[in-house]
């Protein structure tokens, strides 16, 4: 049975949240004690056992690995960062044999997303290697002590597909191609009948088969792009400003939202950071309508520079010895494809310590998403959001006084033929004086907004077409694709907090003989380079920092092509489909399984069903999107 997590804090937190407190706590007091845990969970699963056999239609299953996180976990640990107090996810998956599903090995500890600090999670094993690293100085006193729990239950519609053809972006469940007797859960992206190309982190399709490679070179690709709910359901966290690292910002290190330029003494009008920097305030309504700017930098510290702050913290100031953080050089980088979730530190038997650091990102990703809550204290003025992909600027200004959204590329738009067109507008439900919860989004080339949760419909397509913007720019004036978020305000009284940076599924383009999942034809990461761990983080760190050499080192990157056959007639074969993982640095999935012994595609025989909800654990009830 799966046991839940022991680090209640944040369980706590989440379900008081959600049902108000008071006899609520004590419910969940009750329900995280061990013993009532588990016949509670003896309980649901025997109700869904009981749905199961009463319908015939749907059958439950366990996730054993994190290849669909964020969407599905695997076995993991939960931690609330010491640091900052985010509460994230490490892949535990590794512990357990699966050939004989015997315990050989301790995941220890794991990377923040958020503030990037290495935690332990197992205080005692930590204390065996008799030195602190992996960790850093204060690790084994900051702890976040953790227990893995079993992978998310959920139940699978096993006749979804008898009533209905399987649907691009489903979560659906089949039996491995290269082995009938494995099940494995992905996500459907490619459908019969397509080519599909996996090129810069995003998914294209040809409307034909190609007979071959050079024949598939030779297409024409269109973009495959995805609704608003499953854009939704796929964005992966970047960063969350409401969790904040005291100890961080306190050392000196900057803050990752700030005025812009950064430097600038702000004036009546510009906007003013509260709550250290959790909450920005402007007060413009009435004064000049020139737009005052909030940009986002992802200035983010590596492990050695945590470990100076953590033993700068222990050193008096008039202390010679205390480490001078001035030369540590927190330099903005480009967002990239990182995953907490992969950064699992783990403690193998005989004693061995194994740790991933590549997990936490190599790959530029341009698609980015904004969430914030807007206060507006007074009639009148405008917001303006704005994401950075390739030096252009994607925006979405939202009229304070009559709602109207206006969505804009560098003030312009462009229709389906490359041509200049009207800016598409929509009408939102902001009016004045109020607290909105704003999400836009710059997704598989189309802008999405959401107001209080729900997609604004605009009067034109919102959708683009491709802008020659593949490579990234910055400069000191606009910050570019180093500063890739920014919130203006002109004429306007308004407060924004709650502000979240979320980005696209970043598909790297793998080929199956390559040992190092790299798609870069130049640079340090070129798939031609073999590189140990450490080289692979200070290549990254390179590949993400030095703008004077992405135009040679993104010029040009690897893409795969993936045709799928359609068959009208069964006798003559069954239909494919292509499939992939959320977790795309850690999936085996269609990319990789081109062998003698192995088609990379899934054919219609081997759909066992389309993923419905996750029924266990109690604080991950919900819809599988």
């Amino acid at each position: 049975m799966a046991k839940q997590n022991t680090g209640k804090g944040n369980a706590q937190k989440q379900f008081q949240q959600g049902a108000g407190g008071g006899a609520q706590t004590a419910l969940l007091h009750l329900l995280t004690s061990k013993n009532v845990r588990e016949t509670v969970e003896s309980i649901v699963v025997a109700f869904a056992l009981a749905f199961l056999f009463r319908t015939f239609e749907a059958e439950a299953f366990v996730i054993p690995t994190g290849s669909m996180a964020p969407t599905l976990q695997g076995r993991h640990q939960d931690v609330d960062c010491p640091m900052c107090g985010f509460p994230y996810r490490i892949s535990a998956s590794q512990e357990i044999d699966p050939s004989n599903e015997q315990k050989q090995a301790d995941v220890i500890g794991g990377e923040c997303l958020n503030c990037r600090y290495w935690a332990c999670t197992n205080r005692q094993q930590g204390k065996l290697l008799g030195y602190p690293r992996p960790f850093n100085a204060g690790a084994l006193e900051l702890d976040a002590e953790s227990k893995s729990a079993n992978g998310d239950r959920i139940i699978v519609s096993k006749f979804a597909y008898a009533l209905r053809e399987p649907e691009r972006w489903d979560v659906f469940v089949f039996r491995f191609p290269g082995n009938a007797s494995r099940n494995y859960i992905k996500r459907l992206v490619g459908l019969p009948g397509e080519t599909l190309k996996l090129h810069r982190g995003d998914i294209f399709r040809a409307g034909q088969v190609a007979k071959n490679e050079t024949e598939a070179r030779g297409l024409d690709y269109t973009i495959v792009r995805k609704p608003p709910r499953k854009a939704l359901a796929m964005a992966q966290l970047v960063h969350d400003n409401t969790y904040q690292a005291e100890q961080l910002t306190g050392s000196g290190w900057p803050h990752r939202w700030d005025l812009w330029p950064r430097g600038t003494t702000a004036a009546k009008g510009d906007w003013e950071p509260v709550d250290n920097h959790r909450r920005f305030v402007i007060e413009g309504k009435g004064l000049s309508q020139k737009t005052s700017w909030l940009r986002y930098q992802h200035r983010v510290p590596d492990f050695g520079q945590w470990n100076r702050i953590v033993r700068a913290s222990g050193v008096k100031k008039s202390d010679a010895k205390r480490p001078n953080l001035r030369d540590m050089q927190p330099v903005p980088q480009l967002i990239s494809d990182a995953y907490s979730y992969n950064s699992g530190i783990l403690f193998q038997y005989p004693p061995q310590v194994q740790s991933n650091r590549a997990a936490m990102g190599m790959y530029w990703v341009g698609d980015l998403m904004i969430e914030c809550r807007l206060e507006v204290l007074a009639a009148g003025g405008s917001v303006r959001l704005d994401l950075v992909e390739g030096g252009k600027h994607f925006a979405c200004t939202i009229n304070l006084e009559s709602g109207v959204a206006t969505l804009g590329i560098d003030n312009a738009f462009y229709n389906s033929a490359g041509e200049p067109s009207k800016l598409p507008e929509a009408l939102t439900s902001i009016r004045g004086p109020g607290i909105y919860e704003l999400r836009f989004a710059n997704f598989d080339d189309q802008l999405f907004l959401w107001v209080n949760g729900k997609p604004i419909a605009f009067d034109l397509p919102s959708t683009y077409p491709p802008l020659d913007n593949t490579i990234p720019v910055s400069d000191e004036e606009e910050g570019g694709d180093l500063a890739p978020v920014g919130i203006g305000a002109s004429g306007a009284s308004v407060a924004v907090d709650r502000l979240r940076i979320l980005r696209d599924v970043y598909y790297i383009s793998v080929p199956s003989d390559l040992s190092f999942t790299r798609s870069y034809v130049r640079g340090p990461l070129a798939a031609d380079h073999y590189l140990g761990r450490a080289d692979v983080v200070s290549a990254a760190r390179q590949v993400l920092t030095e703008q004077t050499n992405w135009p040679k080192w993104f010029s040009q990157m690897h893409a795969l092509y993936f045709p799928l056959d359609r068959f009208g007639n069964s006798d003559r074969g069954q239909d494919q489909f292509f499939a992939l993982g959320d977790n795309s640095p850690q999936s085996k999935d269609s990319r990789l399984w081109a062998t003698p012994h192995t088609e990379y595609y899934v054919e219609r025989d081997l759909l066992i069903g389309k993923a419905l909800f996750i029924y266990w654990p109690l604080t991950h009830i919900q819809w599988v999107r």
